[in-house]
């Protein structure tokens, strides 16, 4: 796992979550977050009091500026759906890209706030964050060398659990419509891994190339860049089918959502309505 995309992750808290109690989850974030980093860079006392400092501000930030926004934007999409019978891919669309958004200014805040920390670091935690990447990638290859079958069924398995925990049970067209679409689109576990490989390779360089220039604006600018270069990937082949694949996976939302029932509308609805208060109730605390 991308440590630093830890950030988007935990404090974000927002559609990707699948935290039972969003409010648990994200009042424990700063917490949790500082553990996992812990763990793959052995942080010391020092270094500790940096980082906790700085992730309690980032989320004093992002519960009075990102929350609200967070809220309303989910209540509009539960309204969406009382007034709205179809989707189109466009309306999946604009939805993802409002994700996007929320998420990358997650990133330029963050950046700030982890540049401190960044300048910290020595060689020995550096090459001991390569050897956890590489031990992820060791598991990573370990996983995508079961059989093709295998793989099919792990991969309908992960996209029946997103699309259920917002809908409920998928009825047997939906079930359909998904099985058709895993078909048409190819599984592309060898060049994913070459990602998140070159991914790596780009936030260790950053970390040592932060530790020469000695800058917290310097760091923070390298650790902005690195966010926002999230959005886009550094395997060629990977960004060009990247437009197209947007658009067939906001379709395949589109067809789900259209084939609704009733229930599934109401229980939609409700989870977004539950988050938006949930994230409404987050924003007023201290």
């Amino acid at each position: 796992m991308r440590v630093w995309q830890r950030l988007a992750l935990i404090l974000g808290t927002l559609i990707v979550s699948a935290c039972s109690s969003i409010q648990f989850g994200y009042n424990n974030a700063p917490s949790l977050l500082q553990y996992q980093m812990d763990s793959y860079l052995d942080l010391s006392d020092r270094q500790e009091e940096i980082l906790a400092q700085e992730l309690s501000t980032l989320q004093s930030w992002h519960r009075q500026q990102a929350l609200p926004d967070y809220a309303a934007m989910l209540r509009l999409w539960a309204q969406d759906l009382s007034v709205k019978q179809a989707f189109s891919v466009d309306d999946i669309l604009q939805k993802q890209d409002l994700l996007q958004t929320a998420l990358l200014a997650l990133g330029q805040e963050s950046a700030v706030r982890l540049a401190p920390l960044v300048l910290t670091l020595n060689p020995e935690q550096k090459d001991r964050l390569r050897e956890r990447f590489d031990d992820s990638n060791r598991d990573y290859a370990r996983e995508n060398q079961l059989s093709t079958k295998k793989m099919d069924v792990e991969r309908r398995k992960r996209f029946v659990k997103q699309y259920e925990r917002w809908l409920g049970d998928l009825t047997r067209d939906q079930m359909q419509t998904l099985d058709q679409w895993l078909l048409s689109q190819p599984n592309n576990s060898q060049l994913w891994g070459q990602e998140r490989i070159a991914r790596q390779e780009a936030l260790l360089s950053l970390l040592v190339q932060a530790k020469e220039n000695g800058s917290a604006q310097q760091a923070a600018v390298a650790l902005h860049d690195y966010f926002q270069s999230l959005s886009r990937y550094r395997i060629a082949e990977l960004q060009s089918q990247r437009e197209g694949r947007q658009t067939a996976l906001a379709r395949l939302t589109a067809n789900l959502l259209n084939q609704m029932t009733q229930a599934q509308r109401k229980a939609l609805q409700s989870k977004l309505l539950g988050y938006a208060q949930d994230f409404e109730t987050l924003s007023e605390r201290n």
